[in-house]
């Protein structure tokens, strides 16, 4: 437990009041896009989100699917009671959710159908354990979706060095604090090797550009800035980067909507497989 403890103090983006709350934006972001997209649940399936943190996921999953039984894991006790409270408020009463290790789950062997994951191996610098037990719990026939991006691929333009100088110091960062910026690239590769079966980990893109989806590059930016913004000080503290460099990479970025012929994208990795036997 040690390890993962390090890396929950470590967690570049904190857990705040404003950062649970940005949490639960970012699920209403990604619901259609990502969150949503090609998931088949049938009523009554039991499904574990690990690292749910705000509850943020698990709402929009209770809300699209409401027979679902749904179960989440988190390691700070303060994101599993804003968890609660929030999933509450959404009429969702009937919740397991537990404070715990995600490479220790406190449940018996093949207790789910399906276990889901989004933007949280990324900040995990061994990745297997959590997966070994993520199979254990698993009944056979059930499945496995995860969903990571590539910071490399969050791209615009115009191009600017300043914010390239910004994209690789956050790398960097996310490598510092025990994470791996790179992680989507991976998935399928650790899924094999935990031994699960049928395993797609196919990219999706988004690119957004100036004309008729100018409000969706606008959007994107916004979102992408709501959880870039509190980290880039950490940049100069853990770091010692340059702070005049990051500052106006940043605020480049955040020009792009306003520039004529601009552009901006992101490459996710959703990966899928199954757990057909023990």
């Amino acid at each position: 437990m040690e390890a993962q403890s390090n890396q929950t103090e470590n967690y570049i983006h904190g857990y705040t009041a404003q950062e649970q709350q940005r949490l639960i934006e970012q699920a209403r972001y990604w619901r259609e896009k990502l969150i949503l997209r090609d998931v088949k649940l049938l009523p009554g399936d039991r499904i574990l989100e690990i690292g749910c943190g705000a509850g943020a996921v698990l709402g929009v999953l209770g809300q699209a699917f409401p027979q679902l039984q749904l179960a989440g894991i988190d390691l700070q006790a303060s994101q599993i009671a804003y968890a609660r409270q929030h999933l509450e408020n959404l009429g969702l009463l009937e919740v397991d959710l537990r404070v715990g290790n995600a490479s220790q789950l406190p449940w018996t062997d093949k207790n789910f159908n399906h276990i889901y994951n989004i933007w949280f191996l990324e900040h995990i610098s061994n990745p297997e354990p959590i997966l070994q037990e993520a199979y254990r719990v698993l009944k056979p026939g059930g499945t496995i979706m995860l969903n990571e991006t590539d910071y490399r691929t969050i791209l615009i333009y115009p191009e600017s060095a300043d914010y390239r100088y910004l994209q690789d110091t956050l790398c960097e960062l996310l490598i510092y604090s025990g994470g791996n910026p790179y992680i989507g690239r991976r998935l399928g590769l650790l899924l094999q090797k935990t031994g699960f079966s049928r395993v797609n980990n196919s990219p999706w893109a988004f690119h957004y550009f100036q004309g008729e989806n100018s409000q969706e590059l606008r959007d994107f930016i916004e979102y992408i800035y709501a959880w870039l913004a509190p980290t880039i000080s950490q940049m100069t503290e853990k770091l010692r980067k340059d702070e005049k460099r990051w500052r106006s990479g940043s605020e480049f970025f955040r020009s792009i909507p306003d520039l004529q012929e601009s552009a901006a994208s992101i490459v996710v990795y959703p990966a899928l497989a199954i757990k057909v036997s023990d």
